[in-house]
Formats: C-alpha cells, structure tokens, sequence
C-alpha cells in the first residue's frame, strides 16, 4: 500500500468512526462535527510528513482554508454567546 494510499485510508477511518460516535451520542450540531473533522485532518496531515513536496504544499493549502472556516464557526458561536442579534 503505497503512502497516499495509507493516508486517504486514514482520514476515511477517522472520519467514519467520528461519524459514528458522535452519530451514537445524537449529536445534531455542524459545528462539532466540522471542528473535530479539521482536528483530525490537521492531526494525520502532520504524521505523514513524507509525502512529496507538491503534496505537502496542496495539503497545507487545504488546511489553511479549513482553518479559515474552523475561524467563521468560533466567530458565529462568539457571537451566539454574546448574543449579537442575527446569529441565532
């Protein structure tokens, strides 16, 4: 199994298992499922470090942007919790 193979299989583990639990706890909340998702991908983005160089830079990319969201999902909960109207 080659590396890009092992990773893909890592992350469909991880995010099914994930799925699942949190599918179990009756969990209905995106934001949970988005945040524990982009710690996961950051988690096993690191471990395969020997990915080619090109590889590397896409991955990174996407964790920048995933990021950006993980941002605009604790901005909308701030603002739930200081109760800004219109985020509701």
């Amino acid at each position: 199994m080659t590396l890009y193979n092992r990773y893909v299989a890592t992350l469909a583990v991880l995010f099914t298992s994930t799925t699942v639990v949190l599918a179990v706890y009756n969990q209905q909340r995106l934001d949970l499922y988005f945040s524990l998702y982009l710690i996961e991908y950051l988690a096993s983005t690191l471990l395969f470090v020997y990915l080619k160089p090109r590889a590397r830079r896409l991955l990174n990319m996407m964790g920048y942007v995933l990021f950006g969201g993980f941002t605009v999902v604790v901005a909308m909960r701030m603002g739930q919790i200081l109760g800004l109207p219109g985020l509701r």
